[in-house]
């Protein structure tokens, strides 16, 4: 017996988090190196659906079980058992138990950039993210009275094997659901995913004699270096799309009176089409995505990101940043030839994502400070929270975020 539609499986899109970039229009001199170093934490205990609601994944879990639910996930003796639990005067709505369970995560994100000034205008930089994930998981099953007592009445009637086989499937019944899908589920997983490499030029527009306004072009390129997806992980996760691509960013920043400055980012990227190994939903109800095609044809895609901050200078290099950014990937179409094609309709439909958030850090940057001779390294650090406030498909939990750089 299986209770299916059990499920706690995090969406393929659900690793998009309220990151940010401390907007800056400048870039290397020329000859000089620059290393970088991003670390963002992030619970992972609650998400965006893909209705717009926040809620809790451990409330994916709770399940009621009928008898009926309990005959029609079992294609070969569904019949066999309907007439098993009318028999004993069981109604198929009554409640055969529940099943309730905990999710909870954390999700550590660390991403080296490494830089060098071709030209004081003109600068590369290479940046590799890598996403750990710490999972923990339970769940139990509880029969409701009405099992108990069918239970019961059938070790009575000299059918105790039939007791003890249907009380051992009901407690095992997230395990035989996950087996006959082909999926495996760790309940305390703690693993760490690669994510694609970008090589990114960066191309500065500097302001005009007299003015402030700066301006910043940057192409990138995106290396497909991403961990495979483990195709039996019920939790779906990784770090990227594993997936060639390109992109171009455009930045400025003007100095507003009362020495506020002004930054406004926004990016677009385009991944090229590919064949993959995708999970497809049986229909739109199935959240465990049972069906598995291992050369699904995903099509090109776009991702949108924009942000606009405000950053006030304090005495001594100390800046306070106040900014909102959005994140959006467009839907992409999935084909193949394995199944009927509602079934990539619906798994086309689950693609797409968005993320609206607002964000507050503090920077400390001591570079002026190092050619004045009053600190020994030029360097910036920053320490900032990330606050979602409305998306689909994506953490809805706050990000802690640090980050360093040296320059040589």
């Amino acid at each position: 017996m299986a209770l299916g539609g059990v499920l706690l499986a995090v969406n393929a899109n659900a690793q998009v988090l309220s990151t940010f970039v401390r907007e800056q229009v400048g870039t290397l001199p020329k000859g000089r190196f620059m290393v970088s170093y991003l670390s963002l934490n992030a619970s992972i205990d609650s998400m965006y659906g893909r209705d717009g609601n926040s809620r809790s994944l451990s409330g994916n879990l709770n399940q009621t079980i009928t008898f009926q639910k309990i005959t029609e996930e079992d294609p070969v003796r569904g019949n066999q058992l309907a007439g098993l639990f009318l028999a004993n005067g069981v109604n198929l709505g009554e409640q055969a138990g529940t099943l309730a369970g905990s999710i909870r995560g954390t999700v550590n994100g660390k991403v080296p950039v490494i830089g060098y000034g071709i030209q004081d205008d003109l600068g590369l930089y290479v940046s590799l993210p890598v996403l750990t994930f710490n999972i923990n998981a339970d769940y139990r099953f509880t029969s409701s009275a009405t099992t108990n007592g069918l239970l019961s009445q059938l070790s009575a009637n000299d059918q105790s094997s039939v007791a003890s086989e249907m009380s051992a499937a009901l407690n095992s019944s997230l395990e035989r659901k996950l087996f006959t899908a082909g999926l495996g589920w760790d309940p305390r997983l703690n693993r760490s995913y690669f994510g694609d490499a970008q090589i990114m030029l960066l191309k500065v527009i500097p302001a005009k004699p007299g003015k402030t306004f700066k301006q910043l072009l940057q192409p990138m390129v995106v290396l497909p270096t991403a961990s495979d997806r483990d195709i039996r992980d019920l939790y779906g996760l990784k770090a990227g799309d594993g997936r060639f691509g390109t992109g171009l960013r455009y930045a400025f920043e003007e100095t507003l009176p009362y020495r506020f400055q002004l930054n406004f980012g926004v990016g677009a990227t385009y991944l090229f089409s590919s064949s993959q190994a995708r999970r497809l939903p049986r229909t739109t109800g199935d959240e465990l995505s049972e069906l598995l095609d291992p050369a699904a044809q995903v099509s090109g895609g776009s991702k949108f990101q924009s942000q606009i901050q405000i950053r006030y200078p304090f005495p001594r290099w100390v800046g306070l940043n106040l900014g909102v950014t959005w994140q959006k990937q467009f839907q992409e179409s999935l084909n193949g030839a394995l199944y009927a094609p509602e079934v990539y309709s619906v798994a086309s439909s689950r693609t797409s994502y968005d993320l609206l958030s607002s964000y507050a850090s503090l920077d400390l940057n001591s570079i002026q400070s190092f050619l004045e001779g009053n600190f020994l390294l030029p360097a910036v650090a920053e320490v900032g929270i990330g606050l979602p406030m409305t998306g689909r498909n994506a953490i809805s939990e706050p990000v802690l975020q640090f980050q360093g750089t040296m320059f040589f």
